[in-house]
């Protein structure tokens, strides 16, 4: 009768230590959903801006370094530009296959 009742304690022991462990997960996870430091709408909306500005600049950066490229027409003129061959393949055209592959046949 004392072993049945030692072990029923134990049980309950460990049942009770279950729930409270389970309770303490269940706040840390919404403590870090519900409290933890995420910024705001307006700041995540000013990181955004200042993003968008930043890729901007990097565009109009790109767009005056292609523009003030010169390309020398002369070399289109030369010799050695027109003696190059061109040794590509033709690739011939091949059959494709079923309209719908998963039509029954």
């Amino acid at each position: 009768m004392v072993a049945s009742t030692i072990k029923m304690k134990n049980q309950s022991s460990k049942k009770s230590w279950l729930i409270i462990s389970g309770i303490i997960i269940i706040a840390i996870i919404v403590y870090f959903m519900f409290f933890s430091g995420t910024p705001d709408i307006e700041d995540q909306t000013m990181l955004q801006m200042t993003n968008a500005e930043e890729t901007g600049m990097d565009v109009l950066s790109l767009l005056n370094q292609i523009q003030s490229l010169r390309i020398d027409s002369e070399f289109f003129d030369s010799t050695v530009y027109k003696s190059l061959q061109d040794y590509s393949v033709a690739i011939p055209t091949q059959d494709v296959g079923r309209d719908n592959p998963f039509a029954p046949i």
